[in-house]
């Protein structure tokens, strides 16, 4: 059986960190450089704006203009900058969205959509499936999908039925968020520690699907108890959502490619280049127009990924990495259970400020200066990912689904921070005990 992380080159060496070796005094007796500092601080800072206020500068620009200031800096050399970013994450993000616009095209998700609004008898069973469908189906093609997908739907059917908007769309975004913890194609973030830590598909699957399992359940309870005298007691009529014509020849197709990725993948291949591969196969077979697949592909996010790459590369030659270490060293001395109070709570912190994917990526330097790598790289995914739900600014598929809900009078904030930090809390928890029990239960090296 293939081990299930491999060495690779990190950032920053993990021999540079260990504790007590000469390496780790020299770095962290380096005098920090504050320009490269002050250009990450500032980039954050506005990432954190953008997502919290509405800036007119948007995350991606801020993230690119950023990484620009870095070069111009002399922080990072324009060759470094280029090697700075982590293509494999890039290209295998690129395949996953090209296979899912395929699969959109073939009207899949639609029949999906209107599958689950036509089964529902009572206000609880929508609820339930709602949750349940989005959530399981996050975890295979990307949560920001599948808010997109369902938040028109959930729209359609409380407006039809005259149902409170609130419960259902809040459902939705928490579950697409939960969902997509137990999968390394349920969210860039979940993308970038798969690539990274170079897990197997079936690992990071076995390890997580407990943890979004139990969280799904948790949160239609939290939900049960919160709205208990809104979603209990029949529909007043069967919704009757339209559903797109399917593309039964392309959905086939789709199907086929999508099993050889997973069966690829679990037999061990490359994460970008299997999904890249499915990608150039699907854009030959599937006979779709390229038009109709390019925006299905989020160019924006590809963007913001390789700009915080070279922003994060830009920190850690300021010397900042060295002194983080330093105030994580009780945590990194300590055991599994310490290391995953530690991130965990650093994750839920930074998720809510600058987003969870911008959170990722700022810890992901640190991660092989931990004892337990693998455990914390799983803790890392996990958290994070969870840890999106407890304000609307935690993710994006919040954000996507609160959108939508304008047309409606909205979500207020109070409401979803309500709602939200309890599901965050108790779902974090849930999956902290899970993590402790597999690491005490199952075999790690």
């Amino acid at each position: 059986m293939r081990r299930a992380v491999r060495d690779r080159p990190a950032l920053v060496s993990p021999a540079n960190f260990r504790l007590g070796s000469p390496q780790t005094d020299m770095t962290l007796a380096t005098q920090l450089h504050w320009i490269p500092l002050a250009i990450f601080l500032l980039t954050y800072g506005l990432i954190a704006i953008e997502s919290n206020l509405g800036w007119h500068l948007d995350r991606t620009a801020t993230a690119f203009c950023g990484a620009v200031a870095m070069v111009l800096a002399g922080s990072v050399r324009p060759a470094d900058a280029a090697q700075a970013i982590d293509w494999g994450t890039i290209v295998f993000l690129l395949g996953m969205m090209i296979l899912v616009a395929h699969f959109q095209v073939s009207g899949f998700f639609g029949w999906v959509a209107a599958s689950v609004a036509r089964v529902a008898r009572t206000r609880f069973q929508l609820l339930a499936l709602i949750v349940f469908t989005s959530g399981i189906l996050s975890a295979f093609f990307v949560n920001d999908t599948i808010c997109l997908i369902f938040a028109p739907l959930v729209l359609s059917v409380t407006e039809e039925l005259d149902l409170p908007l609130a419960p259902y769309a809040i459902a939705l975004a928490m579950a697409a968020n939960i969902g997509s913890a137990m999968s390394v194609t349920g969210n860039p973030q979940n993308a970038l520690v798969g690539v990274s830590a170079h897990f197997t598909f079936l690992y990071f699957l076995g390890h997580l699907a407990p943890v979004s399992l139990v969280g799904l359940g948790l949160e239609l309870a939290i939900l049960a108890l919160v709205y208990r005298h809104q979603i209990f007691g029949p529909l007043p009529k069967a919704p009757a959502p339209a559903a797109g014509p399917i593309d039964r020849t392309l959905l086939a197709k789709c199907g086929v490619a999508a099993a050889l990725v997973v069966v690829l993948w679990a037999m061990g291949y490359s994460f970008p280049l299997v999904a890249i591969s499915a990608a150039a196969v699907m854009m030959v077979l599937g006979r779709v127009p390229s038009r109709k697949i390019h925006p299905g592909v989020d160019w924006e996010l590809l963007l913001f990924f390789a700009s915080l790459f070279v922003v994060i590369r830009g920190l850690a030659a300021s010397g900042v990495v060295g002194r983080m270490v330093e105030v994580f060293e009780p945590w990194l001395g300590g055991g599994a259970v310490g290391q995953l109070f530690g991130v965990s709570g650093a994750m839920l912190v930074l998720s809510n400020v600058v987003s969870n994917v911008p959170a990722v990526l700022l810890f992901r330097p640190l991660v092989p200066a931990f004892p337990h790598t693998r455990f914390v790289w799983l803790t890392l995914a996990c958290t994070a990912t969870l840890a999106g739900n407890a304000t609307p600014f935690g993710s994006v598929a919040s954000l996507i689904v609160l959108q939508h809900t304008k047309s409606r009078g909205g979500v207020a904030f109070g409401e979803f921070v309500r709602v939200g930090l309890l599901v965050t809390l108790v779902t974090t928890a849930a999956a902290m005990a899970i993590l402790a029990a597999e690491y005490s239960l199952l075999p790690h090296p």
